[in-house]
């Protein structure tokens, strides 16, 4: 990793180490600098505003997630077990990477909201390839049956939505194990679905 990759990476911890212990309304960028170990200055070389620093934080979280779903794609697992992999991981992934914080999100994506939308059609875009990716594999093998890859592909990611950290509330964020068991239910039936 560059020197400027680990600036930006250690900036980006200090905000979520900021965030779980005070959370992201009252985090400052003077809060920032001292946590991180750099200047102000140095931040705003990397991040143009607070705001900036947040929605990097969430992008974060997805650029990890994304990685590890294509760890799963690559993987020698068969293609209906990996389609299973890569829903939990969609989730879990992303809802383990904010339990330090999860009181803070809903402040996190206040502030964030307007941009974060445009970013987030971005994000998933990105795993509707993703999930076509594995879908076309698994219909050419015999293993799914569907009559539009997009659609599908549509509709797995629509339906998992549902487990995305910022639609749960702080309460349920705090019961990953609640959230695994339903999320285990919910991939049943959607696999289920496109079995052949």
């Amino acid at each position: 990793m560059s020197q400027l990759a680990d600036t930006r990476n250690t900036i980006l911890e200090a905000c979520d180490t900021l965030m779980e212990r005070y959370g992201f309304r009252k985090m400052t960028m003077e809060d920032l600098a001292k946590e991180a170990g750099v200047s102000k200055r140095t931040i705003y070389m990397h991040f143009s505003s607070k705001t900036e620093v947040g929605l990097s934080s969430i992008g974060r979280v997805v650029e990890t997630t994304h990685d590890e779903i294509r760890q799963v794609l690559r993987s020698d697992l068969d293609h209906t077990s990996k389609l299973k992999e890569i829903l939990r991981r969609r989730i879990l992934a992303r809802v383990n990477s904010v339990q330090s914080y999860r009181h803070s999100l809903d402040e996190l994506f206040e502030a964030v909201r307007t941009q974060y939308m445009k970013r987030r059609e971005l994000y998933f875009e990105i795993e509707r390839g993703l999930f076509l990716e594995v879908l076309h594999a698994g219909k050419a093998s015999g293993e799914f049956t569907f009559v539009n890859g997009q659609d599908t592909a549509q509709t797995l990611l629509l339906a998992t939505n549902a487990f995305i950290p910022y639609s749960l509330s702080v309460s349920e964020l705090g019961h990953v194990d609640a959230i695994q068991e339903r999320l285990e239910l919910m991939i049943d039936i959607l696999v289920r679905g496109i079995r052949a």
